[in-house]
C-alpha cells in the first residue's frame, strides 16, 4: 500500500516502483493537477488522484550540477567558439562611429 505523501512545490521525490526522480514546480489545488519535473528534464503533468494513488517517497535535491542540461559542456564550447569568430571579424581597437541624433 502506497504511503500518502502530500506534493510540496520545490520538493523532490522518488517513485519507488520504477526509481523515477522529479521535483514538484506546482501544484493547482482547484484543477487537481501536480506539475513536474523529471530529473531528465521531462516535464509531465498528473492529477492529485494519480499522485496519491502513487507510491512516493521525499527525497533530498540531486547534487548533480548541470542535472537538467547535458548538452551545457557543448553550449559553453560553441559560444566560446562564435565569440572568438566574432572578435577576428570585429574592429575592437577602432572608436565607435557616430550617432546620428
Amino acid at each position: 500500500m502506497p504511503i500518502d505523501t502530500e506534493p510540496i512545490e520545490g520538493n523532490w521525490y522518488e517513485a519507488m516502483e520504477d526509481g523515477a526522480r522529479f521535483f514538484v514546480v506546482t501544484v493547482d489545488e482547484d484543477e487537481g493537477i501536480v506539475e513536474l519535473q523529471h530529473d531528465d528534464g521531462t516535464p509531465e503533468e498528473i492529477t492529485l488522484d494519480a499522485w496519491h494513488e502513487a507510491d512516493l517517497t521525499a527525497i533530498a535535491p540531486p547534487d548533480e550540477v548541470g542535472l537538467f542540461d547535458d548538452s551545457l559542456d557543448q553550449d559553453d564550447e560553441d559560444q566560446d567558439g562564435c565569440q572568438r569568430e566574432n572578435l577576428e571579424d570585429d574592429n575592437w581597437g577602432e572608436p565607435l562611429s557616430e550617432l546620428d541624433e
